[in-house]
């Protein structure tokens, strides 16, 4: 029989800040097995020709402070603080709007504004005469905001990201996702532009070098027992015995499971039916990423810019120099796009890349400039999708993994739409239940 480890599956920040809460509580014989090369997960940077773009736009944010007090130590001086620059291009009128388009309508046309403000004022009515029930997060957004905020932008956009009808996904994800002002500040943001930012991403924290990669390297540093490219082929769960792909065998006490909850059923043989069904009925995108690098000082400020029309195949792009300018080369800039698959639909990548630049230039974002770099990075999964099964579906994982042993924790090993601080926060307490499960009951 293998000697015995508490293993964490992983070494994306959820579970270096696992290893790093056993390790700082004085844990022993425990150790991370990672598949990559390199440690961090989705929160990568790759560096193209001097250019560096991570895999997909990250920002820092949070507002627990055990997370701010780690982000902070892990990253020093190397954090930059900034106001968030964040639009909606409207190619239909030829303008942007400040982000979020429900608290920003100043600027479009007033047609359209009046026909936004009598469609809230009605669904404040209905709210009050107790009538918001939403059963899905298309009659969610038109129950909040009304019709014709929900029709011009917030439907259009979601089908966009999510790949799927609105109407077929649950809202309970929406919390810091979402904005949600208030009716004083919607009417405020239609009369003027001269108005505060709202939602949790008004003000984030980057890294000044290094891309966002530099918060989990730092992270790395600090925690011993990270064990690179070793890739597990199977759990078993009845002897706590992980395979690895060299035909290693590791016996584990505990295992913290960081990876996607939708790789079970090749893991773990001894699968009950109705948890490998549940596994199925998990659903998810991907993301592709199409990085430009440009030979021209950086062309706007914005941080990021949201696109809802369909003459666009990217749902959204940001500057990774306005982030920092150490992300591109002097006298140059980038551009960063995000485009929604759904799985098994990766788009061909040259022809992203050449649908991306022809967008672009027909958003007048690119002019004449030469595009001296374009790399393209597929992540899948990208975003969990929380269609109307999937609490139950999640629930049922959980919950069996859980009766055998295994801590699931971070955004794919709970599939949960995390930010960076959640999935730190994950990772810190499956090792903190860990822990406690082993400490001497208190004498009554």
């Amino acid at each position: 029989m293998p000697d015995r480890h508490d293993i964490v599956l992983g070494a994306g920040l959820t579970g270096l800040t696992a290893a790093h809460t056993l390790q700082e509580a004085g844990a022993q014989d425990w150790i991370v097995l990672e598949q990559e090369s390199r440690p961090g997960g989705h929160a990568r940077s790759v560096v193209v020709e001097d250019y560096t773009f991570d895999y997909g736009p990250h920002i820092l944010f949070t507002n627990d402070p055990a997370m701010e007090a780690l982000i902070r130590g892990l990253l020093g001086e190397n954090l930059r603080s900034q106001e968030r620059q964040a639009f909606i291009y409207h190619a239909e009128y030829g303008l942007y709007t400040r982000f979020p388009f429900q608290a920003h309508l100043f600027g479009l046309p007033p047609e359209l504004v009046k026909d936004c403000l009598l469609g809230l004022v009605g669904a404040v009515e209905r709210r009050a005469r107790g009538e918001f029930q939403p059963r899905n997060y298309e009659e969610w957004m038109r129950g909040f905001f009304g019709d014709a905020i929900a029709e011009r932008l917030m439907i259009p956009y979601a089908r966009k990201l999510w790949t799927v009808e609105p109407a077929s996904m649950d809202f309970s994800w929406i919390g810091r996702r979402v904005p949600t002002p208030d009716v004083e500040r919607i009417l405020i943001g239609a009369l003027t532009d001269d108005v505060a930012q709202v939602g949790a991403t008004s003000h984030f924290w980057y890294p000044w070098r290094g891309g966002i990669e530099a918060l989990p390297r730092a992270l790395a540093e600090r925690v011993a027992n990270v064990e690179l490219e070793q890739r597990v082929e199977r759990i078993d769960v009845r002897r706590r015995v992980i395979s690895l792909a060299g035909g290693e065998e590791l016996g584990y006490r505990d295992l913290i499971f960081t990876l996607p909850l939708v790789a079970l059923p090749q893991l773990i043989r001894e699968l009950p039916p109705r948890v490998a069904a549940a596994c199925a009925r998990l659903r998810f995108q991907g993301i592709l990423n199409v990085n430009l690098g440009i030979n021209r000082p950086r062309p706007s400020d914005h941080h990021w810019v949201y696109f809802y029309e369909d003459a666009f195949p990217f749902h959204r792009l940001s500057f990774p120099a306005s982030f920092s300018p150490h992300n591109a080369p002097p006298g140059k800039s980038s551009i960063s796009t995000e485009i929604a698959y759904r799985p098994g639909e990766e788009p061909d990548h040259e022809a992203a890349v050449e649908a991306t630049i022809s967008a672009l230039r027909a958003a007048g974002i690119l002019d004449d400039e030469t595009v001296e770099v374009a790399h393209v990075e597929a992540i899948s999964p990208a975003y969990v999708i929380y269609d109307l099964e999937h609490n139950a579906a999640v629930e049922t994982i959980v919950g069996w993994l859980e009766g055998v042993g295994i801590h699931a924790a971070g955004r794919f090993g709970r599939w949960e739409y995390f930010n960076m601080d959640h999935s730190m926060s994950s990772g810190r307490a499956a090792a903190e239940e860990l822990l406690a499960a082993r400490r001497p009951a208190a004498a009554g």
